[in-house]
């Protein structure tokens, strides 16, 4: 065994690779294909390959990690599949960048060859940059499995995917509104789409009766979609315009006439509560027009310009532009009533800071319907369970109002669409260009020039088959396939619970009839330490990897596994991280002491039987504590289980169990005593380590390998357990009445002004449940941990006016005035006191009213009340406080 000092406070990025590096060369991560059906498998959501790691990153990857590393020491074979994302746009998009900084060109210049071999190498370059930095935190997937959504096997399980829905007729060619992004020139995904408040303008418009003899007021964000309208729409519930239902209007400038119609959608309470309706160029219209048979009169081209649609002086114009001279000619024809400055939510693009625009065009789309009403019924009866709960209600909620997927990009980097298309226009499915070509000479009876469709697959396409593909499917005999799919379970935010978890069981039950994961835990949100979401623009953005250069990865891991209570979001500082840095010292601290009296220096006598109280107190707490950190972690309750870490080892075993060896460590004498303590306190330090490691692998390896000189390292320990003979609750009872003494004499030399090293006197009479041969036994405890003098009296009542009486539960105790020369500073505290808890009483009765205030609640941002009302919480901590000064005094 190792009997070197450790540093308390080591330089943790050298410990840290050093570290990382060794379990990568002893293969600690590697998966099995055993027979044994005692598994655990997690896929990781892979990271985009132009990403870096942000704080989600390192909750996602850090609650993955604390699964796989407890399950490892639980017996389990364990399987964490890594892997990347190709980011279709994201990833081109950057390339463009670059080669136009570089190299002044663009993609279309050197063609769609050249510029994926760009990608490429762009890729084999830069794009495992993520990869290293998950690995700054200490995550352990299996990274000799690492996949990427274009290699060749995933490439190959996407294209059958394709056929094979294609062939059933869920995959099909439609016209339908998408998310344009004009800049990039494609559709994209409503997560793509970033909805930022802006400063705009209601403009209300007004649209004349047919016989001009009134007209409707119109309140729009955009004037200049004016000409593909196709009816206004009111709620029949409106009073307002019951009478005009059936009616028609002219269009302002174009005085087309369009009818008025009702629809239960119209807000009654939003601009004049008349809707006009452009179906070819809003999502919410589009419905309106497909419920009413409306004609979808596009006006807009794929750049943004307003076509030959529109009246001829406003073609070719930008939409943006075109609204000054709409708005021009709208009041000269007495058609603007007036214009309100207004906050609404506009559409970008979150790679292009482009306006999307809802906008009509040929897309391939995926009949999601019907395979989603078979994941739904299977998540109801259990089959795949959602943590929290609550979470299921809102997938159902996105499941039931699913829509066709689109799943057709106009980009050049991805899964191109496998099909080719003849002379005539007709259609080949296949696996290759070869295939393609023997069908069509079939079909055609000739040698025939086919052309293949320029779409890729949208990039979720080939994410929602990341279970299975990674493990080998569409191969089901590959052995990794069979022994862990389906997985245990999947952990993710909650914000792509329908892009990409409904997705991933939509594609899993079509093709394999199962759930492609047992249970789903969805993380919290990490915000800032006033509870505010992160965001560049607001400067609050906590860099994980700032964060690991200055504490350490395991200061960052713990913080967030602490503060990950489920269905609560995470408010973080760096404070909370410093805490949690200083507390992984205490541990450094703890062995330095343990090794200097030798508890190290070889190994302890083995002890069957514990006799020192205190051993077998720490000894049945540690049992404790452990089953708990097993539940919690079992349960996804890691806030709860760091929690017991964090007690366990500060609280009990650094400030009292290490306070009490003390005493007798510093004896010369008894051997046995000493042997046993030496034997108890390591294997407790060690199983500390054992518990602490799947929250700060490298502080515990580091400890466990390089200083205690182990061969194997913890996530090869198995996780443990207290097996000593007796841990009578007798004696664990004892110790707690024990720390309530000590606790009390330090309390009351505290609120006596008294410096912690004086010694004073201090009487005392044992109540009914405790007698003094208790007392005595622990004597030396009291007075050495007190720092008190205990001496056992009878105070009559004329003497003990001479006395300050202080009670607890076990004791009373009395102080003789005499001896202490700050007893004129009570009454003085006494003052100060009382004057603290009447203003505090007097904001607790202002923070009341404003919590308790409808119209704020209703008003006020949710961040703003939960503020307001942590506020009041923590006055009434701080009153207790108060009071429990006062009543000690």
């Amino acid at each position: 065994m190792a009997v070197r000092p450790i540093e308390k406070k080591p330089d943790h990025s050298v410990l840290e690779e050093s570290l990382y590096k060794s379990w990568l060369d002893v293969g600690l991560f590697a998966s099995k294909t055993s027979k044994s059906n005692n598994n655990f498998s997690i896929i990781m959501p892979p990271p985009n390959v132009t990403g870096t790691l942000h704080i989600g990153h390192a909750l996602n990857m850090t609650i993955q990690d604390i699964l796989i590393r407890f399950w490892r020491m639980n017996g389990k074979d364990v399987l964490w599949q890594p892997g990347t994302d190709h980011a279709g746009i994201a990833t081109q998009k950057i390339v463009e960048t670059k080669l136009h900084n570089e190299k002044n060109i663009n993609k279309k210049d050197i063609g769609k060859t050249r510029f994926l071999k760009e990608i490429w190498d762009w890729k084999e370059e830069s794009g495992n940059k993520i990869i290293n930095q998950i690995k700054r935190l200490g995550a352990s997937p299996d990274w000799e499995r690492l996949r990427f959504t274009l290699d060749n096997e995933m490439t190959n399980a996407v294209t059958h995917a394709f056929i094979e829905l294609y062939k059933k007729g869920f995959i099909y060619r439609d016209k339908r509104l998408v998310n344009w992004d004009i800049s990039l020139q494609t559709a994209v995904s409503d997560l793509e789409v970033e909805q930022i408040e802006r400063e705009g303008e209601f403009f209300y418009l007004k649209y004349f009766l047919e016989d001009k003899s009134e007209f409707l007021t119109v309140a729009t964000t955009r004037p200049e979609t004016l000409f593909g309208d196709q009816c206004l729409a009111v709620n029949s519930h409106d009073e307002r315009y019951k009478k005009f239902i059936g009616k028609k209007v002219f269009i302002p400038i174009t005085n087309e006439l369009i009818p008025i119609i009702s629809d239960e959608s119209v807000d009654q309470e939003k601009g004049s509560g008349v809707l006009k309706i452009t179906p070819a160029h809003d999502f919410n219209d589009y419905k309106v027009g497909k419920k009413n048979n409306l004609k979808l009169k596009v006006i807009f081209d794929k750049y943004g310009k307003l076509n030959q649609n529109v009246p001829l002086k406003y073609q070719g114009v930008d939409r943006i532009k075109s609204r000054k001279l709409i708005l021009e000619d709208l009041n000269e024809n007495d058609n603007l009533l007036k214009i309100e400055k207004i906050q609404h939510a506009v559409p970008y693009g979150d790679r292009s800071g482009s306006i999307i625009e809802p906008y009509l065009t040929d897309q391939w789309f995926l009949n999601v319907k019907p395979l989603a009403d078979q994941v739904v019924n299977r998540v109801k009866e259990g089959e795949t369970k959602f943590f929290p709960s609550s979470w299921s209600n809102t997938f159902f909620s996105w499941m039931d109002d699913i829509e066709p997927w689109c799943i057709s990009r106009q980009i050049w980097w991805g899964h191109r669409i496998p099909i080719w298309y003849g002379p005539d226009g007709n259609t080949f499915y296949a696996n290759n260009q070869e295939e393609a070509q023997k069908k069509a000479d079939k079909f055609y009876n000739k040698n025939t020039v086919l052309r293949q469709e320029t779409d890729v697959l949208d990039t979720w396409f080939s994410s929602a088959l990341w279970p299975m593909s990674t493990l080998g499917w569409p191969n089901e005999k590959d052995n990794y396939y069979k022994k862990y799919f389906p997985t245990s379970l999947l952990v993710t935010g909650f914000d792509i619970i329908f892009f990409w978890v409904a997705r991933m069981m939509m594609m899993s039950v079509y093709f394999t009839n199962k759930m492609p994961f047992k249970e789903v835990y969805i993380h919290a949100l990490v915000r800032d330490k006033d509870g505010n979401k992160m965001s560049k623009s607001k400067g609050n953005v906590i860099n994980p990897l700032r964060i690991i250069d200055k504490f350490g990865a395991d200061a960052l891991r713990f913080t967030l596994s602490l503060m990950a209570a489920q269905g609560r979001d995470i408010k973080l500082s760096e404070d909370n991280v410093l805490i949690n840095r200083n507390f992984i010292t205490k541990i450094r601290s703890a062995y330095n002491y343990l090794n200097k009296n030798k508890c190290f220096e070889k190994t302890p006598k083995k002890v069957e039987n514990l006799i020192l109280d205190e051993n077998i107190w720490i000894s049945k707490l540690l049992n404790d504590y452990i089953l708990s950190i097993e539940k919690n972690i079992k349960n996804y309750k890691f806030n709860e289980a760091a929690k017991d870490i964090y007690k366990f080892v500060k609280s009990i075993f650094c400030d009292w169990y290490l306070e009490f060896i003390k005493i007798n460590l510093n004896k010369k004498n008894n051997k046995v005593i000493k042997e046993e303590i030496q034997f108890c306190a390591k294997q407790v330090f060690i199983n500390i380590l054992k518990i602490a490691h799947p929250f700060m692998p490298f502080t515990t390896d580091d400890i466990f390998v390089n200083y205690l000189g182990y061969k194997d390292y913890l996530s090869k320990q198995s996780w443990p357990s207290i097996k000593y003979k007796d841990l009578s609750k007798k004696k664990f009872s004892s110790i707690n009445d024990l720390m309530k003494i000590i606790t009390s004499c330090r309390n009351i030399k505290a609120n006596l002004k008294i410096e912690p090293r004086v010694i004073i006197d201090i009487y005392y009479i044992t109540l009914e449940n405790i007698n003094v041969d208790y007392i005595k036994k622990y004597e030396e405890y009291i007075n050495v941990l007190g720092r008190v003098k205990l001496i056992n009296t009878t105070i009559d009542n004329e003497v003990s006016k001479n006395f300050m009486k202080f009670v607890n539960d076990k004791l009373v105790f009395y102080v003789d005035r005499n001896n202490i020369e700050n007893e004129n500073l009570l009454s003085k505290d006494m003052n100060i006191l009382n004057e603290q808890l009447l203003n505090i009483n007097k904001d607790i009765t202002v923070l009341k009213n404003k919590v308790e205030n409808k119209e704020f609640i209703n008003k006020a941002p949710l961040h703003v009340v939960e503020k307001f009302k942590k506020k009041m919480k923590d006055k009434k901590l701080l009153k207790d406080k108060i009071l429990n000064q006062i009543n000690s005094l």
